[in-house]
C-alpha cells in the first residue's frame, strides 16, 4: 500500500466503483475509454481515430438503450442538455459528442477537462419540477451533501435561486416551485450519505436525485474544494482536507 500522487479523483472511473460498492442506488453506468485527441475537431479538422471512436460509441449506445445520459468522466455540460448529455436518438450522437468536446475545451482557461472517458448512464425518471437554460434542461429535486472524515459537514438543495437569474425557464412561477422543492425534507438521505462516507477519505461533495416514485439515487461526486457551495453556508470558506487515499498498486 502506498500513496498514489497522480490519481484523478474527480474522474467518474475513480469514485463511481467506490460509490457503487456502498449499495446505495446509482444509475446503470458504462465507462468507455479512448486515447483520441479531439483538439483538431474544434478547428473543423479530422482527428485521428475520432471516426472509429464515434462508430464504437454508436454501437455501445444502441446496446445500452435509449434514452440515456451521456457525459465524460468529468462533465456532462448539462445546461446545454439537448446539445450535450441528453441522448434520445443516435442521429444526434455526433452533435452531442461535439457539444461535450467543446464544453470540455472551454470550461478551463488555458487547459481543458479530460475527454479520455466517455460514460453512458441510465436515464432516470426524476422528480422534475420545471425546465430551464438553453436546452430545456429538467430541474429536478436534488440535494448536495458535503462529507469529510466519515462525517456529514453540511447539506443543501442542489439548485440555489441565484442559478436562475436571467435564465429562460418553462414557467414564470419557478421561484415558488423552487422554494417548495428546496424546503422538502429528505431524512432518508442522512443514513444513505453516512453509508457513502464510510468508503471515502478526504472531503467530497455527493449529489442525490429523487425519482418520481420517491427513490433517491447517488448521481455524482467530486472533491469538495472543486464543488459549488451555497454562498450562505459558513462552510463555503472551509479548508477542505484533500489528502491522498491509500491505494493498491
Amino acid at each position: 500500500m502506498m500513496n498514489h500522487p497522480t490519481i484523478d479523483r474527480n474522474a467518474l472511473s475513480y469514485w463511481f466503483p467506490k460509490l457503487q460498492s456502498t449499495g446505495v442506488s446509482v444509475p446503470r453506468t458504462k465507462i468507455i475509454k479512448t486515447d483520441v485527441d479531439f483538439w483538431p475537431v474544434l478547428d473543423g479538422q479530422p482527428a485521428k481515430g475520432a471516426d472509429e471512436f464515434l462508430a464504437h460509441l454508436h454501437k455501445e449506445v444502441c446496446d445500452f438503450g435509449l434514452p440515456l445520459f451521456l457525459r465524460t468522466g468529468h462533465t456532462s455540460a448539462k445546461h446545454s442538455w439537448k446539445n450535450s448529455c441528453y441522448i434520445i436518438s443516435t442521429v444526434d450522437l455526433g452533435k452531442n459528442v461535439f457539444g461535450l468536446i467543446e464544453y470540455s475545451a472551454m470550461v478551463m482557461l488555458g487547459s481543458c477537462l479530460p475527454w479520455d472517458e466517455w460514460v453512458l448512464r441510465e436515464f432516470l425518471d426524476l422528480d422534475t419540477r420545471f425546465t430551464a437554460f438553453w436546452g430545456d434542461m429538467p430541474i429536478n429535486n436534488e440535494r448536495r451533501y458535503f462529507i469529510e472524515g466519515g462525517e456529514i459537514i453540511c447539506r443543501h438543495p442542489y439548485w440555489p435561486p441565484i442559478a436562475f437569474d436571467g435564465v429562460k425557464t418553462s414557467t414564470d412561477e419557478w421561484q415558488e416551485i423552487l422554494e417548495e422543492m428546496n424546503s422538502e425534507e429528505a431524512p432518508e438521505l442522512e443514513e444513505l450519505t453516512m453509508r457513502v462516507t464510510s468508503v471515502f477519505k478526504g472531503a467530497w461533495s455527493l449529489d442525490w436525485a429523487k425519482t418520481k416514485n420517491g427513490d433517491w439515487y447517488a448521481i455524482d461526486m467530486a472533491l469538495a474544494g472543486d464543488s459549488y457551495h451555497w454562498q450562505e453556508c459558513p462552510n463555503k470558506t472551509r479548508t477542505w482536507n484533500h489528502f491522498e487515499e491509500e491505494l493498491e498498486v
